[in-house]
């Protein structure tokens, strides 16, 4: 896989430094990154470890001498991952990125940088810096459910009746994750064991669940809660179990980013019939709001099969639907119609 993230508007010519960059991950998932000290740019900013591939050198071998000198490590085994360019004020850089799941010997800080291992989500809300935000927000993206399509499943938006039937439909096509999304009684027909029991199915078929329901929380058998903008405003500190929010703007996707979320929903990307006084993000915006934050970023507003590739694009690390599945005469083919749009892209 290859990608890059949006750049800085800075003009900085067509001078690029080619970095080798090595993303060491222990068994228990954990990443590792450094510490900038306080005699380089960017001092007290977060990295993965690396450095500058020297004239004569190819990527893979600048990435084993730059962790044995950084790190004290032999590398043993190193598959290249992704290339990625991003502007700085001062320069353009490339980066080589590997990742490295076999070394030898103890990794120190040798140049006297503080080194941390964290989970992609805690590496997040560390000050990171700019070009490795992608990164760590693709690194999590690793973890989504494949294909990354989110059904928002609400009850009072389906048919009569219908809802556990267009839900079975979708997951028979291919869905894996869904936003359950209750914000009042269930309809009449919907019984609440009856919903428990599907979602007992639905867990042990691989698809994650995430909750969006009023307090108090029902001990339905889900992954975890996905929050409102206004609900996460309201936390503390960060939620116990994995999570998700919906966004509207910077300000609720940097809290999401702060509190360790597994995902954002960022919208309207498109205009929307449901809300057509709300104005539309447009590919721009979201690709610039997208890439300021080390988490996946997944679109939703105004999405049908013929616009997930342009949300894709702009950064979106999946997308997100309502009525395109909910209201669909034939939910399946909507379904596979949204996953195929997805692999094309």
């Amino acid at each position: 896989m290859s990608g890059s993230t949006p750049t800085t508007a800075v003009d900085v010519g067509e001078t690029v430094l080619d970095v080798a960059t090595g993303i060491l991950q222990d068994g228990e998932g954990r990443i590792l990154l450094d510490c900038r000290p306080a005699d380089k740019p960017w001092p007290g900013y977060w990295e993965f470890p690396g450095g500058k591939i020297e004239a004569g050198e190819n990527p893979q071998a600048a990435l084993h001498r730059e962790l044995a000198e950084e790190l004290g490590v032999r590398v043993r085994s190193a598959t290249a991952w992704q290339v990625r360019e991003y502007a700085y004020p001062q320069r353009r850089v490339r980066l080589h990125l590997f990742k490295v799941s076999a070394w030898e010997g103890q990794v120190r800080g040798l140049e006297g940088q503080e080194l941390r291992w964290l989970m992609p989500a805690a590496a997040a809300a560390l000050p990171l810096l700019p070009a490795n935000r992608g990164i760590v927000a693709d690194l999590m993206a690793e973890s989504l459910p494949h294909p990354p399509l989110f059904l928002i499943a609400d009850p009072q938006r389906a048919p009569a009746g219908a809802f556990l039937e267009i839900l079975e439909q979708s997951l028979t096509a291919g869905l894996r994750a869904l936003i359950l999304r209750i914000k009042a009684p269930l309809p009449a027909g919907l019984q609440a064991d009856a919903l428990e029991r599907w979602l007992e199915g639905a867990r042990a078929r691989g698809v994650d669940v995430f909750l969006n329901h009023p307090e108090p929380q029902p001990h339905w058998p889900v992954l975890g809660r996905h929050y409102t903008e206004a609900q996460l405003a309201g936390c503390a500190e960060s939620p116990s179990l994995p999570f998700g929010v919906s966004c509207h703007g910077p300000e609720c996707l940097a809290r999401a980013e702060a509190l360790g979320a597994s995902y954002a929903l960022l919208s309207p990307l498109f205009p929307t019939a449901t809300h057509p006084d709300t104005p539309a993000l447009g590919v721009e915006r979201f690709a610039e709001l997208a890439g300021a934050v080390a988490l996946p970023v997944i679109a939703l507003g105004g999405l049908d099969a013929s616009r997930v590739g342009a949300a894709r694009r702009a950064g979106a690390r999946g997308v997100a639907v309502l009525s395109e599945i909910l209201s669909a005469s034939d939910p399946a083919a909507a379904t596979q119609a949204l996953i195929r749009a997805w692999s094309a892209a």
